[in-house]
């Protein structure tokens, strides 16, 4: 399609009825109300291993000719309506000046303002990662957008990445959302697909503002086997049926210590936990990426948090979690369409509270994602360092290996 100043649109449709499915992949409802103008996800990732950072700029291009979703920049393709649109440009890399220090001596937060960050606005790149060689090791920094993929998507290409790099097997994404044509050169779409921020309706400028200046603050707490496990023995000495997960658990534990913390101007807080309907729903692929993902709630007051044993408020976690955790509401809410997964936001914006900064709370469970060993991440050879999700206010348990859990608490206020 050839760049021009102004596209009727009999052209632009046209265009999109060519390449819908093929090098284009418009956005799900749930996506289209929820992603556009947020902040991405990210990660931040210490190798010990001795690797080039060239090495490890081959592996990652390499994977994503496999894994194409993640080549892709953001377009408009109607008033409120975004899709993906697969470009050769659709992926930054960078190479930052080696920093002769170690570790431990590296300030992470310089780190963290140095990396690539995505933006998911009409005509940027979804994904980046940015490589620095320190003295002992390698720092990598993912920034993915969330229009592209969820946390399981993305631990899906690293670990691909990772066996690619090793030389070993590695599964191969669903196709369930993938591009199926030829990627095209981002100078070629014409720019009534990608509009200025200044050109978009002043309430998406301002939503866009509101989340670029919106600064969180992250502490960890770190879980043992056996402080989980004694828990557990509480639990069944208290009560029978209280058959209770390490994340209730830990979720339960974050709960009680921090709640007037991270939420200091409410009196009831909703728990939110997300579930994957790809361990659910019987069409959707383990191996699918993108937007997979719906959140069980769990409302207390903060008398009841104070007042409930930990095992109680675990217990009332589990509770929400059965009653949605189940196929026939995931066939309910989501179906798959010829571009990808769909959520019937209707469903769910009758059956959920909606979604409140000063009131919510998601607890995220990644522990079976970030398993570092899995990555070939283990103890001698690198961990995660930090992990940014779209989230204001939350819990995200992460794994460094067996026996080590750990959860990031991410509050809108510092911890002192």
């Amino acid at each position: 399609m050839m760049k021009t100043d102004k596209v009727d649109n009999k052209v632009k449709n046209a265009y999109l009825k060519k390449n819908l499915g093929k090098n284009i992949l418009p956005l799900s409802n749930f996506e289209n109300n929820y992603f556009p103008g947020t902040n991405p996800l990210e990660i931040l990732l210490f190798y010990k291993k001795e690797n080039s950072l060239e090495k490890l700029r081959e592996g990652i291009l390499k994977t994503i000719e496999h894994y194409n979703i993640f080549s892709s920049r953001l377009i408009k393709i109607d008033d409120k309506k975004f899709a993906l649109q697969y470009c050769t440009d659709g992926v930054v890399i960078k190479i930052l000046p080696l920093i002769n220090e170690n570790l431990n001596s590296i300030n992470l937060d310089d780190i963290l303002k140095m990396i690539v960050h995505v933006k998911t606005l009409p005509g940027e790149p979804l994904f980046a990662a940015t490589g620095v060689q320190i003295k002992d090791g390698l720092l990598i920094g993912i920034s993915c957008s969330h229009a592209v993929g969820d946390g399981i998507s993305l631990m899906l290409l690293l670990y691909a990445c990772n066996c690619i790099i090793e030389g070993k097997d590695f599964s191969f994404p669903s196709t369930q959302r993938l591009f199926k044509g030829k990627p095209v050169r981002f100078d070629k779409i014409d720019k009534v697909f990608i509009p200025r921020l200044s050109e978009m309706s002043i309430a998406f400028q301002n939503y866009v503002k509101n989340m670029s200046s919106m600064k969180t603050y992250t502490i960890k707490e770190h879980f043992s086997d056996e402080f989980l496990n004694k828990i557990k023995n509480e639990a069944k000495s208290e009560n029978a049926k209280y058959m209770i997960s390490d994340h209730q658990i830990m979720t339960a534990f974050l709960l009680k210590k921090y709640h007037n913390h991270i939420l200091p101007n409410t009196d009831k807080i909703v728990l939110r936990i997300p579930i994957s309907l790809r361990d659910i729903h019987p069409d959707i692929d383990s191996l699918y990426l993108g937007s997979a993902n719906f959140n069980s709630f769990t409302e207390f007051t903060k008398e009841e948090i104070d007042k409930m044993s930990l095992p109680q408020i675990a217990y009332r976690l589990k509770e929400s979690m059965i009653n949605m955790r189940c196929e026939n509401y995931a066939k309910k809410i989501s179906f798959l369409s010829e571009y990808g997964l769909e959520i019937n936001t209707d469903i769910i914006d009758r059956t959920h509270p909606p979604y409140n900064i000063e009131t919510n709370i998601v607890s995220s469970n990644l522990t079976h994602l970030s398993d570092l060993e899995s990555l070939f991440l283990g103890p001698d050879t690198g961990s995660v360092l930090y992990i940014g999700l779209l989230i204001q206010t939350g819990f995200t348990m992460l794994k460094e290996k067996s026996g080590k859990i750990f959860a990031q608490i991410t509050s809108r206020y510092p911890f002192i």
